[in-house]
C-alpha cells in the first residue's frame, strides 16, 4: 500500500491548499476556501500523525526547506549588510512551498510556478522575483554544502529586466488630479494623495498614524511612522514635514470626526479607486498609481542631490539597494573623483 512521502503548504488561487505526494507517484491536492494557513498547517500535520511511514524534517537522507533556511541564516544571511531582507525573501519561498519540502523535490516547473504566483498574486516586478528566487537559489546551495546532497534540479534563468524610466507623477499631472478632486468634493482624498507624494511614505505607514504621532509644536513640525510588529520593514522613523505635507495634516485633523483615531483612515483601495477615476477623466495613464507616490518623493530626492543612503533612511528601506535606481549624477559630479585619481602618475 501507498504511503505519504512528503506534504506541503501552499497558497493558490483557490486559497491554502495541502499537497500530499505518495510513495507510487500518485499526488492529492486537499483544499477549503474557508481554510486559514492555521488550519492548513494543522491538515498537513494530521496526515503526518496519520501515515507514520511519512519522514519527518531533519530525519537521515532529507534535507527540507526549513532546514535550507535555517543554514542560509546562519552561514550566509547573518553576515550581510540587508540580512533582514534576505530573510524576508528566503521565508516567502518557505510560506509557498512550505517548510516540510525536501530541496531536491523543487524542480524548475515548481519555480515556474512559484514565479507565476509573485507576478499575477502579489505584482512583483522581474527583478523582485529574481531576488526571490535567488534566496530559493541559496537555500539549495545549503543543501549540498550542509545536507549532503549531491545534486539539485537545475532552475530556469532569470527573469529579464526591462531597465525602463522611473514611473512617476509629474508636477502638472499632481495637480490636475489634485484640483479634479476637489472638483468633485474629495478634498480628503486629495490630501491622501499629496501627502504621499510629498512624504514618500508607505500607505499602510500612513493609514496607523494617529494624532500623538505628529509634533506640530516644533519647527520643523514631524511625524513619526511605526512599523508593525513582526514585518519585514525597517525600525520606526521620524521625518520633518515638508510645508505641503504638514498643511495637509492640518486640513485633515481638522476634518476629523469625534471619537475619529487615524488621521488618514482612507484604505488604500478606496484611495486607489477614486485616483484612477482621475486619471481616467483626465487622460492620465499610470501603471500603478499609488506605487509611483514612493518613485516621486524617491526620484525628487536622487535628483536634488541626495545619496542611495540618505534616500533609505528616509524611505524607511533596510539597505540602499532599492534606492540606488533613484540616484542621478551628472558629468560635473565627477570632477571629484578624477581630481583625486588623475593625482597619482
Amino acid at each position: 500500500m501507498a504511503h505519504v512521502i512528503n506534504t506541503s503548504v501552499t497558497r493558490r488561487k483557490i486559497g491554502w491548499v495541502v499537497d500530499v505526494k505518495y510513495s507510487d507517484g500518485k499526488r492529492k491536492q486537499l483544499s477549503n476556501k474557508k481554510w486559514t494557513k492555521k488550519e492548513a498547517i494543522a491538515k498537513e500535520l494530521s496526515i503526518q500523525m496519520l501515515d507514520s511511514s511519512m519522514p519527518r524534517a531533519g530525519a537521515e537522507g532529507l534535507y527540507v526547506l526549513q532546514q535550507g533556511f535555517n543554514d542560509a541564516v546562519k552561514y550566509v544571511w547573518s553576515d550581510c549588510e540587508d540580512g533582514k531582507t534576505l530573510k524576508g525573501r528566503g521565508k516567502c519561498v518557505l510560506d509557498f512551498f512550505g517548510p516540510n519540502t525536501p530541496i531536491d523535490s523543487i524542480n524548475a516547473g515548481k519555480v515556474i510556478e512559484y514565479r507565476k504566483y509573485l507576478q499575477e498574486r502579489k505584482d512583483n516586478s522581474n527583478s523582485t522575483v529574481n531576488y526571490k528566487i535567488s534566496a530559493l537559489r541559496v537555500m539549495r546551495e545549503m543543501a549540498i554544502v550542509h545536507g549532503g546532497l549531491e545534486s539539485v534540479p537545475e532552475l530556469p534563468k532569470n527573469l529579464k529586466i526591462n531597465k525602463k524610466k522611473i514611473e512617476v507623477w509629474e508636477d502638472w499631472e499632481r495637480e490636475a488630479v489634485e484640483q479634479y478632486l476637489i472638483k468633485i468634493s474629495r478634498k480628503d482624498v486629495a490630501r491622501h494623495f499629496e501627502f504621499l507624494c510629498e512624504m514618500g511614505c508607505r500607505p499602510i505607514e500612513m493609514e496607523r498614524t494617529i494624532k500623538a504621532n505628529y509634533n506640530l509644536n516644533v519647527l520643523p513640525p514631524t511625524v513619526c511612522f511605526f512599523k508593525a510588529n513582526n514585518d519585514n520593514k525597517n525600525g520606526n522613523r521620524t521625518l520633518p514635514l515638508t510645508p505641503k505635507a504638514h498643511r495637509m495634516v492640518l486640513q485633515q485633523m481638522l476634518d476629523m470626526r469625534p471619537g475619529q483615531k487615524q488621521v488618514w483612515p482612507l484604505t488604500c483601495d478606496a484611495l486607489r479607486f477614486q485616483i484612477e477615476k482621475a486619471c481616467r477623466e483626465l487622460d492620465i495613464e499610470k501603471s500603478s498609481v499609488v506605487k509611483i507616490t514612493r518613485h516621486t518623493c524617491g526620484s525628487r530626492l536622487g535628483n536634488d542631490g541626495c545619496t542611495a543612503l540618505e534616500i533609505a533612511n528616509w524611505l524607511g528601506h533596510s539597505s540602499t539597494q532599492m534606492c540606488e535606481k533613484y540616484v542621478r549624477m551628472d558629468s560635473e559630479k565627477h570632477a571629484t573623483a578624477y581630481r583625486i585619481l588623475s593625482t597619482r602618475v
